[in-house]
């Protein structure tokens, strides 16, 4: 299922584009936040920082103005150049002690216990898909003892429930006609298993895991689970949702204080686009 060469060339095409989706949106910029929040609130000025699938570098830039030393990776050689061209128009060039082209599945230019935090947000979990074990293990692997790992992974049960809430009725009639390639809404429910066609580049996106909450814990051997939050989970990823809040400064403030409280609620932690974690490792 996992094929890195293809994961590459599809985070090629796509360029721009994922730096843009964080800010194009309400939705989009609430889940910047929510991640920021997770760097910020670990992050301890000085930490020598792994940004694990940085893609355009936003969160390499969040973790170097929070004062940490940041190493980029990617896959992705375009996602890089587009890191650099971000880091440096932030001023922050001197911040990043390095952008490395290189798969989350082999870490071995990394020594044992060389980081001080690990960070794995966005997709690259899910994108390994039968190599996510391996994957975990790595990024663990090159955490010092003690150390914390944040990941963020796509959520199963999120998009499954947007089928209902936006509603598309092509799926609701007949659920073997899920917006993927080759798999139907049940079997997404049960395996996990997503492929679909990205419009944006005009190419099948690759193979992805959507996880469960205890399926991501299960991961990371060795290490203590802090906390588990859902995102979004205070509004549905559907057609302009949030703009009127957004319009708003004060409403947007009480939406963001909202997510924030409510997001690791047991029952609501699957129900985002995506599942952030934060694991101390033994």
């Amino acid at each position: 299922m996992y094929d890195p060469a293809y994961t590459k060339k599809f985070y090629n095409a796509y360029g721009d584009f994922e730096w843009a989706r964080l800010e194009a949106t309400p939705f989009g910029r609430l889940q910047a936040i929510i991640h920021e929040d997770f760097i910020l609130r670990y992050l301890k000025r000085g930490n020598c920082v792994l940004d694990a699938g940085c893609g355009p570098g936003r969160f390499s830039i969040s973790i170097a103005r929070a004062g940490g030393k940041v190493t980029s990776l990617d896959i992705s050689d375009k996602q890089l150049e587009i890191a650099k061209q971000k880091i440096a128009a932030a001023g922050l060039t001197n911040k990043v002690e390095k952008l490395i082209e290189g798969d989350i599945c082999d870490l071995s230019m990394f020594k044992d216990k060389q980081f001080d935090m690990v960070i794995c947000y966005g997709g690259a979990l899910s994108y390994v898909c039968e190599k996510r074990q391996k994957a975990a293990a790595e990024l663990t692997r090159i955490t010092k003892r003690g150390g914390i790992i944040l990941v963020s992974v796509m959520s199963r049960l999120g998009p499954i429930q947007n089928v209902a809430r936006m509603p598309n009725m092509i799926t609701l009639q007949d659920p073997d006609k899920f917006p993927s390639m080759g798999s139907g809404l049940w079997s997404v429910l049960e395996t996990g298993h997503l492929e679909f066609y990205s419009p944006t580049v005009k190419m099948v996106h690759g193979p992805m895991h959507l996880y469960t909450a205890e399926e991501l814990k299960s991961l990371f051997k060795g290490c203590k689970v802090l906390e588990v939050a859902g995102s979004n989970v205070a509004i549905a990823e559907t057609p302009h949702s949030g703009e009127e809040v957004a319009a708003n400064p004060k409403a947007w403030a009480t939406l963001v204080e909202l997510e924030k409280k409510i997001n690791h609620d047991p029952g609501l932690v699957n129900c985002g686009s995506h599942i952030i974690m934060a694991v101390k490792k033994n």
